[in-house]
């Protein structure tokens, strides 16, 4: 796969200095002392790091610049349905909102309300579905992102599903590339775009520990600056996408029938990409396409941290049992 070729970035000293930087951004503590520390100084670790990186690698950024999206960008997303799958974190939520109301004029945009508790929460959603006219479903009790996503699917009618975490911002050019795909490719059956941390390949190393730290135009910059590189769809080929933004056909969606209904949340993802790929489709990363992921900013929040590293790891555990018996 081609790298970015970083001497075209504005600002940046020289191309050594940056990549240097963007080697930093990827290094990581020795595994053995990291896990000696106590969990408060990993965090505040974690915090020194991602301030002293994104001080260097986001000087070239521009933090007030207005980004306009093209007649073709803004067509791309009338295939989409695009679903929300919500849980409060307001802040985080306004925040995906204003980003599809700017980005997704043409999209049908389902949000899922799975039992928000938060009045603001509430309010946000009936005025962000009101004003665009956009579709808001309720649980009255919480069921899960695999759920909501589920719920949202049902009623979808376009071609191409996008399940969209609610702590995620989108960008300008980020459907053209991605429909591009399915259309060019039939037997593509999911897609994933570039992110700041997707758990997976998808995931930039300078943006790993600078995501918490940029603005939507900082965003929409790195987004542009990674398209220039790539005009073209550059496809990857992974055994899973990641679920933050998950693009799938909804023919592929409704023939497997969605999530598995065992994994409420995590794994979820990787799941339905096997199914996909046991059927003979695709799942691919497009490259040059780029939505933001705040990751943790919204049900993390909700739940916490240990009782999110359970859930993966039980997911993990189901998964690995059910192909291990040939239960497809």
């Amino acid at each position: 796969m081609r790298q970015i070729d970083s001497s075209n970035i504005p600002g940046a000293k020289s191309n050594r200095t940056l990549k240097q930087l963007e080697r930093a951004a990827d290094w990581h503590y020795p595994p053995f002392l990291w896990r000696a520390l106590p969990a408060v100084v990993r965090d505040t670790l974690r915090e020194l790091r991602g301030r002293i990186l994104s001080r260097y690698l986001t000087r070239h950024l521009p933090r007030s610049k207005v980004f306009e999206q093209s007649f073709e960008d803004a067509q791309a997303s009338a295939s989409l349905s695009i679903i929300v799958a919500v849980h409060d974190a307001p802040e985080v939520t306004r925040r995906c909102l204003m980003s599809l109301q700017k980005y997704a004029p043409k999209a049908e945009v389902i949000l899922v309300d799975d039992a928000s508790k938060l009045e603001e929460t509430v309010k946000l959603l009936e005025d962000f579905s009101s004003r665009n006219k956009w579709v808001l479903i309720r649980h009255p009790e919480p069921l899960g992102h695999s759920a909501a996503c589920g719920a949202g699917a049902r009623v979808a009618t376009l071609p191409y599903l996008c399940l969209l975490n609610s702590d995620t911002v989108v960008t300008p050019w980020c459907w053209r590339l991605i429909t591009q795909a399915f259309e060019d490719n039939p037997n593509i059956g999911v897609a994933g775009p570039s992110t700041s941390d997707g758990g997976n390949m998808q995931g930039l190393p300078r943006a790993i520990f600078t995501r918490h730290y940029l603005n939507d135009s900082q965003i929409c910059e790195d987004a542009r600056l990674l398209l220039v590189e790539y005009p073209e769809p550059v496809l990857v080929d992974l055994p899973w996408v990641s679920g933050f933004a998950l693009f799938i056909r909804r023919s592929i969606w409704e023939t497997l029938g969605g999530f598995d209904r065992n994994l409420p949340d995590y794994g979820n993802d990787v799941e339905i990409c096997r199914r996909v790929l046991g059927i003979g489709y695709r799942a691919v990363w497009v490259r040059n396409s780029y939505i933001h992921h705040l990751v943790g900013s919204s049900y993390g929040n909700a739940i916490g941290v240990d009782t999110i590293f359970a859930r993966a790891r039980t997911a993990e555990d189901y998964i690995g049992q059910k192909y291990r018996s040939g239960d497809q």
